[in-house]
């Protein structure tokens, strides 16, 4: 068995050494930390003795397996899948057992935070590269004698959401469509909207709806709108929607409700498309609720991309305690977020997104004050 020995920062840096020097076989037979002084002040910074072998007779087995594998197919075929199975399993337990050391090698301090991120669902990706971020401080950095980790995590939170987030081209877009799946809060979130640009703005809005399977969100829009003084209309194709619009022409702000339908289902997204004029200023907020699963918001956000979404909209944070979905669609969309939605009250309940707010909302603006 050969052995050998590397000293490194984290187990990110391990791996690809460890892989290039013993190959895709080695196993890690011990991991030890290293103090090397204090970490800014705020923890002890290690480093880690990290010990790898490979077995040369295992690697030259696992290529007689592979030179099988790529023979013709023979009465052996059943031990080459058991074998090619038990190599899987093999890489299956080792890349949990570098999870779980990586886990166990961070300091006592991080690993509070990692357990926060993770009831919040964050997803492993976002947490891995904030987790780098605050292992990988600047030596340079100095740090305030009352700063404390969870400090430190919000402040590179807040950066790292900075850098990844997308601002809308649009600042205040003059016609605006709503769409989503059923039960968001689309029709009560545009009335907050609406509110918003009458009541702080002193902006004309004209509101326009196209959803007449519900006579409930018809009557609602023209309930909101009469409190308003806004004037609403009914629409039901895509030249009603034209002449609508032009209808509006002397009005600062157009807000278009949708139908909420099955998103799974693709006439409805056709209906959308061939709802909205060709050649618009139409601009396209997809609006999800924050009470869904984050693969489920994936999968709508992937289900609408035949029509171009300007914007994501968030409803119901009220409704939910981990706000983890928001960090997630900030890094890996490039779609921009323009307000979050935490509540019933018109039109009080509607935030602006801003990294310090999705900052709070991740790390709880009540723990570790």
């Amino acid at each position: 068995m050969r052995l050998k020995t590397y000293i490194v920062s984290t187990m990110a840096e391990a791996i690809p050494m460890i892989k290039r020097d013993l190959g895709e076989d080695a196993l890690i037979l011990n991991t030890k930390k290293i103090k090397t002084g204090g970490f800014l002040g705020l923890f002890k910074k290690n480093k880690l003795e990290v010990t790898a072998a490979i077995d040369p007779g295992a690697a030259k087995k696992r290529k007689q397996i592979e030179e099988v594998e790529a023979e013709p197919p023979t009465d052996l075929d059943v031990q080459q899948d058991t074998s090619a199975d038990l190599i899987n399993e093999l890489k299956n337990i080792k890349q949990f057992m570098v999870h779980q050391i990586k886990q166990e090698s961070l300091p006592k301090e991080l690993q509070v935070v990692k357990e926060r991120l993770t009831q919040q669902e964050v997803s492993a990706d976002v947490q891995e590269k904030l987790i780098e971020k605050l292992m990988t401080r600047d030596e340079s950095e100095t740090a305030p004698a009352t700063e404390n980790t969870w400090q430190v995590a919000r402040e590179k939170l807040i950066s790292m959401i900075v850098e990844n987030q997308t601002h809308s081209t649009a600042e205040n877009p003059r016609i605006t469509c709503f769409i989503g799946p059923t039960g968001v809060g689309k029709t009560t979130t545009i009335a907050k909207i609406a509110a918003s640009h009458t009541l702080n703005s002193d902006k004309k809005v004209g509101l326009i709806t196209a959803d007449t399977y519900r006579i409930a969100a018809v009557e609602q829009l023209k309930t909101y709108g009469g409190i308003l003084n806004i004037p609403v209309q009914v629409i039901e194709s895509s030249a009603d929607l034209t002449k609508a619009i032009e209808d509006f022409e002397d009005c600062d702000i157009i807000l278009i409700d949708t139908a909420g339908r099955n998103y799974q289902q693709t006439e409805y997204v056709e209906e959308l498309k061939n709802l909205l004029p060709a050649d618009s200023n139409v601009q396209v907020h997809l609006v999800l609720s924050l009470t869904a699963k984050y693969e489920d918001m994936k999968r709508i956000i992937d289900n609408f991309q035949s029509i171009s979404t300007n914007e994501l909209l968030l409803t119901k944070k009220d409704e939910t305690g981990s706000s983890g979905a928001i960090l997630n669609l900030i890094c890996h969309y490039d779609i921009p977020i323009r307000y979050i939605a935490n509540g019933q009250n018109v039109p009080d309940d509607l935030l602006a997104l801003t990294p310090e707010l999705v900052a709070d909302f991740v790390m709880g603006e009540e723990n570790h004050a």
